[in-house]
């Protein structure tokens, strides 16, 4: 996977301020949910928000799928205490990479020129 070189800083932000933040809570929340907290919403809405800056960031940087799902799984093992899913992680982290590109490219276009 390659991220979107175009981003300015500035950009990112404004992304991630906008649109990102609140997409990529959607997809912990509702894809990841390690801990299976998604029946329990909107009171457990925020219980990944911690790791989406993390997860981003490794987007960003062009990180593969392989590196977003290990990140993924070492979140569930070291931080949560849960045994890891690597299948699941896998198959969000997939969803990741296509999430961020698609939510990008959308946003780019979307901003005034």
């Amino acid at each position: 996977m390659t991220g979107p070189v175009d981003l300015t800083r500035d950009q990112f932000a404004r992304w991630w301020r906008e649109t990102g933040e609140r997409e990529l809570r959607q997809v912990l929340h509702w894809r990841w949910d390690p801990i299976g907290v998604s029946d329990q919403f909107p009171i457990a809405a925020d219980e990944y928000d911690d790791y989406g800056p993390g997860v981003v960031a490794l987007l960003r940087a062009g990180a593969s799928e392989e590196d977003v799902a290990d990140h993924l799984a070492f979140v569930e093992r070291e931080t949560i205490g849960v045994v890891e899913e690597p299948d699941r992680c896998a198959e969000v982290a997939a969803l990741l990479a296509s999430w961020f590109e698609g939510s990008v490219d959308l946003w780019q276009r979307r901003e005034p020129g």
